[in-house]
């Protein structure tokens, strides 16, 4: 052990001052899939630089979804207060994950609505976490059920996957809780496998939710998160391929870029407004 404290390598950015602030652009939006730097080899910004930025654009709420993690909260709470301290005004911090199955059952980001559900979720984590090595989690849908009161939760869906009995063991479970996260990337495909999600939505009567899976604060930051992806994979840049991302585009959009993007599921951005009004709980209450 070192006889002194090793110094910060990171000097935080200071919070968003009045004249930092964006022009509130056609409406609110509401951001429930992001991935902070706490997902280890994942996410390319910190918690505050997320919280900053979401500021800035003149977010309704933000939710910290984590790999299987609830890690990169505090740091994030800690940034909206720094906000609130210089006379701004933060978005709304949703407590979340990002839950991976071993099952078969797709990726879901779960939110928590209350003291009770937080409980809950980190009873989950802690099951799946002491089921196999450091730094894993290894967890069915049927524990995602044993323990879903008080929970949001979203399928993460993409174009290929088919549609299975897990959908409606979930969409019976969690009833107007459940959601289907899409997002809209300027892939190829955009256009039709939003409708197919749609098309998905309807058959199931799961609402759409807009999401940007974010996983960097600016557009900028894409490099580095390319060099993280190529680290986790033990790979060079030149034989990374389809496991980088096809484009920039996962950073925080305005509210207005989002609405422009989901111009034809308008309800896909509602619902994310929606379910902030519903997520209640805040870290203050573990005092």
């Amino acid at each position: 052990m070192p006889e002194f404290a090793v110094p910060k390598l990171r000097h935080p950015p200071p919070p968003p001052s009045t004249g930092d602030l964006e022009p509130h652009d056609e409406g609110r939006y509401a951001e429930l899939d992001v991935v902070t730097n706490f997902s280890f080899l994942r996410g390319a910004s910190h918690p505050d630089e997320l919280i900053y930025r979401a500021t800035e654009l003149g977010y309704k709420a933000i939710a910290i979804t984590d790999l299987n993690s609830l890690a990169g909260i505090v740091r994030a709470f800690d940034a909206t207060k720094q906000v609130i301290e210089q006379g701004g005004r933060p978005p709304k911090l949703i407590i979340g994950t990002r839950l991976t199955f071993t099952d078969g059952t797709p990726d879901l980001l779960v939110h928590v609505m209350d003291r009770p559900a937080y409980s809950r979720l980190c009873r989950l984590l802690t099951t799946g976490k002491r089921r196999t090595e450091k730094g894993k989690c290894s967890l069915t849908l049927q524990d995602l059920l044993e323990h879903h009161q008080g929970l949001l939760a979203a399928i993460c869906l993409d174009s290929s996957f088919i549609p299975s009995e897990k959908i409606s063991d979930l969409r019976d479970a969690f009833g107007d809780r459940l959601s289907l996260a899409t997002s809209c990337l300027h892939g190829p495909d955009d256009v039709a496998r939003l409708e197919e999600l749609n098309n998905i939505s309807r058959c199931y009567h799961i609402p759409l939710l807009a999401t940007n899976n974010v996983h960097y604060h600016i557009s900028e930051r894409r490099a580095l998160q390319d060099i993280l992806t190529c680290i986790r994979h033990i790979c060079t840049i030149q034989e990374a391929g389809y496991r980088l991302f096809s484009n920039g585009e996962r950073y925080l959009k305005s509210p207005g870029q989002m609405r422009r993007l989901f111009d034809a599921y308008p309800q896909a951005i509602a619902r994310g407004l929606d379910l902030a009004d519903r997520c209640t709980f805040s870290v203050e209450e573990l005092r």
